[in-house]
């Protein structure tokens, strides 16, 4: 296989995963950006410890208006099991947004 070939064939690839990622988030950029900032501000920046569940997650989203659920859902289904999880793991790259 020539390089144009395995390069084109990785974009393809690379393509579909953010597809799928998109169609897995419920948040826009700017909303996940206000998440991971939320998490860092409560998880790192202050050191407080993870407690292994979503409950930061779950506040941030039902300050924001929004019903927690579809966010818990979204942030699970890419990899945040817990907030710090979803803080390390639920990048806007994923999607193709900027950091």
């Amino acid at each position: 296989m020539d390089k144009r070939l395995k390069k084109e064939l990785r974009q393809q690839y690379k393509a579909q995963e953010q597809a799928e990622a998109c169609r897995q988030m419920c948040l826009q950029p700017d909303q996940l950006r206000a998440l991971l900032n939320y998490l860092g501000e409560q998880l790192f920046h202050l050191g407080i410890a993870c407690d292994h569940t979503k409950s930061r997650t779950r506040t941030w989203a039902s300050n924001e208006g929004l019903g927690p659920e579809p966010v818990l859902v979204s942030v699970r289904a890419l990899g945040g099991y817990c907030d710090c999880e979803a803080a390390y793991n639920v990048r806007p790259h994923l999607f193709g947004w900027e950091e």
